[in-house]
């Protein structure tokens, strides 16, 4: 979505136009990354100057009622309180039931390590990721909440390595990918 509607800007077209003409050259669907999670105070303080949560929200169903599927994402493990997480599920959840268009919900814990807001411009209360319980916690969380209104629920073992992530499979997760 961040990618969208840079081009969309940089490009002078609408949100519309830009997507129409993507699909039109053969694109037939999208990540939905730059999610975060999906509350503005937090993405101000972790990345401010980012995609903002109505502008991912507008690129997100505008490619749904294109017929662009896409993925949805939440990092979490940084700043956020377990209502920012609930409230995420519950945005996305509502966006599902009002377009159909995502494939799968993908959380992503956060990975401190490498990050700006991590090196040298610490933010205030930042963590340096979830723990193995959060990480369960927040799958099966995803699994309840999400329900049938989303079909997949996407461990990464990547993130979380292979072993965590096959636990994840018992948590609520149905596909694995990285």
């Amino acid at each position: 979505p961040e990618e969208i509607l840079y081009g969309a800007r940089r490009s002078n077209r609408t949100l519309g136009d830009l997507l129409r003409a993507l699909k039109d050259e053969g694109l037939d669907s999208m990540p939905g990354t730059s999610a975060e999670v999906l509350d503005q105070d937090l993405r101000d303080r972790l990345s401010p100057g980012r995609i903002r949560v109505d502008q991912w929200e507008e690129v997100i169903t505008s490619a749904h009622r294109l017929g662009l599927p896409t993925t949805a994402t939440m990092m979490y493990g940084f700043l956020e309180e377990p209502r920012h997480v609930a409230a995420h599920l519950l945005r996305l959840r509502n966006l599902q039931e009002e377009t159909g268009g995502f494939t799968e919900f993908v959380p992503l814990s956060f990975v401190h390590a490498l990050t700006p807001a991590w090196l040298g411009t610490r933010v205030e209360g930042l963590r340096p990721g979830a723990t193995g319980t959060e990480v369960v916690a927040v799958h099966a969380l995803a699994r309840v909440v999400l329900g049938r209104t989303f079909r997949n629920l996407q461990a990464s073992w990547v993130k979380e390595g292979p072993r965590l992530a096959q636990v994840l499979l018992d948590a609520g997760a149905n596909d694995l990918g990285g």
